[in-house]
């Protein structure tokens, strides 16, 4: 008799609280269904567009300020300048005699090399082309003197000598 005496006052208290406390609306519709997975990936971006390389001018500049903020001296920067002109007129893409290529007219496995270092097949862009140089310069022993020149006059022959396939 109290278990049923407890129920009645717990059904009671419940009809006593449901008209004290409004009820929460309705449940909402169901969430929508899980997307597949995995999920399908956006589209790719277009290609990037051809880059035309930057006209002499520009390059001509761009090597100085590259070389510049890589710590060459002003001489030295002046003097990659001066070869550059000769090498390609300050053209990234020139194709001279034979297989020489691009700003400073690369052939056989040199150019092959700055193809493996640029990951490209083609001409790469100018500033690949700067770091390829200055790794190049900084690396080959063949170079060495063009870093113990103090003149541009001097650098510049040491350029010559060194890409020329010479030594000091």
């Amino acid at each position: 008799m109290l278990s049923l005496s407890a129920c009645a006052l717990i059904e009671e208290g419940n009809t006593l609280l449901r008209s004290i406390i409004p009820q929460s609306p309705a449940p909402a519709a169901p969430f929508p269904p899980a997307p597949e997975f995995p999920p399908t990936p956006p589209p790719s971006p277009p290609p990037p567009a051809a880059l035309t390389p930057p006209p002499p001018d520009q390059v001509r500049n761009e090597i100085f300020r590259w070389f510049l903020a890589a710590g060459y001296k002003e001489f030295q920067a002046a003097a990659l300048m001066e070869h550059a002109q000769t090498e390609s007129g300050f053209r990234p893409c020139a194709a001279g005699v034979g297989d020489l290529r691009y700003t400073f007219q690369w052939s056989g496995r040199r150019l092959q090399q700055l193809h493996e270092f640029a990951h490209t097949p083609g001409c790469p862009q100018l500033d690949t082309q700067l770091a390829f140089a200055d790794k190049e310069l900084r690396g080959e022993p063949r170079f060495a003197c063009f870093w113990r020149m103090t003149t541009e006059e001097a650098a510049y022959a040491a350029l010559r000598r060194g890409f020329g396939r010479g030594s000091c």
